[in-house]
């Protein structure tokens, strides 16, 4: 028979260990800043074909792992392409099985600026 000591034990430590963690706060403007300046220093660098760019097109893509997702607050990671022509940006936060949690689109409007839409938070920034 257990003690109510053992039992209070055990009901925190399965509570802690089994419970949610805590998510921190998203931040899709941070989020949105990080994605521009990336593809800004894409769309700046010359072409290189054997690292995001397919060959023979203008699509370029940038992939934002776990560990750098998670200082924004959104679990799982980011990827997202870029056609250089039209400047549309269209991508997506997976899971770390590949399930997608939310799309990201946007367009490139000129100067260094983008609009996007970032889990369905509309954000505009340029970047400088």
């Amino acid at each position: 028979m257990m003690t109510p000591r053992y039992l209070l034990a055990g009901i925190l430590l399965g509570t802690m260990l089994g419970g949610p963690v805590a998510a921190a706060e998203r931040d899709p403007h941070g989020l949105a800043q990080a994605l521009a300046k990336r593809l800004t220093a894409r769309r700046q660098a010359p072409p290189q074909t054997h690292a995001t760019d397919f060959a023979g097109t203008d699509i370029g893509c940038i992939v934002m792992p776990r560990f750098e997702l998670r200082h924004y607050g959104y679990p799982g990671h980011a990827m997202l392409c870029e056609a250089a022509i039209s400047g549309e940006v269209l991508g997506a936060v997976l899971n770390r099985n590949g399930r997608q949690l939310c799309d990201i689109a946007g367009f490139y409007v000129g100067d260094f600026c983008y609009d996007f839409d970032i889990c369905g938070t509309p954000e505009t920034l340029c970047v400088q």
